[in-house]
């Protein structure tokens, strides 16, 4: 007796419905993340932020000459820029001219708030005292601070570069979890830094 052959294999239906079953499982999971997306977002710009403070100072120390970081929510970049000066340069935004060098340049993280948040309407504070230092001024929608070869952060007032003490916020816009909002601390005179987190409440040491 003789066997009839036997084949194996997928048909195109049978190709057709495996795609269509793995495509709907991985939409599943990619929704299943986003709100871990949203949540880490304050966290990825505070340390964006942080590293470009920290960039700054050092190469300003290093090289005895004034670097500054500018943080424009308008283009959405934030900008490390040598300034070749012991000044402010020769700009207060992320415009380069003159003797002034572009270093680096990056997009914000998405979907972040810069400016001080609310919570039910009402704003959230700022840090404890010793570090209870005002938000930090956005004008025209861009932050500049001057790190100077002698350590400190400083921002012109009244025409003349004084050290500059502040808070910057980062809250997700499309969470409103207080819990998720994040904060730094710049100390102008030492350019020391502190990173802060949320807790519905109150800025703990992060």
């Amino acid at each position: 007796m003789q066997k009839g052959n036997s084949e194996t294999g997928y048909s195109i239906v049978e190709l057709m419905i495996v795609t269509a079953v793995i495509a709907i499982i991985t939409a599943g999971v990619i929704v299943a993340f986003q709100p871990t997306k949203t949540a880490i977002s304050s966290t990825d710009a505070a340390a964006q932020v942080v590293n470009y403070l920290r960039e700054a100072n050092a190469r300003a120390v290093a090289d005895h000459h004034s670097f500054r970081v500018v943080i424009n929510t308008n283009t959405n970049k934030i900008s490390l820029i040598n300034e070749n000066t012991s000044g402010s340069g020769n700009n207060e935004g992320d415009a380069v001219s003159g003797d002034d060098v572009l270093v680096k340049q990056e997009p914000l993280i998405s979907m972040v708030g810069y400016t001080q948040p609310t919570v039910s309407g009402v704003s959230v504070g700022i840090p404890a005292a010793p570090f209870n230092y005002a938000a930090a001024t956005f004008t025209s929608n861009q932050w500049t601070v001057h790190f100077e070869s002698d350590g400190s952060a400083q921002d012109p007032v009244s025409g003349v570069l004084s050290p500059i003490s502040c808070t910057l916020f980062f809250s997700p816009l499309q969470n409103s979890n207080p819990n998720l909002i994040r904060a730094v601390t710049l100390f102008g005179p030492g350019s020391a830094i502190r990173y802060w987190v949320y807790n519905g409440s109150q800025f703990l040491a992060g």
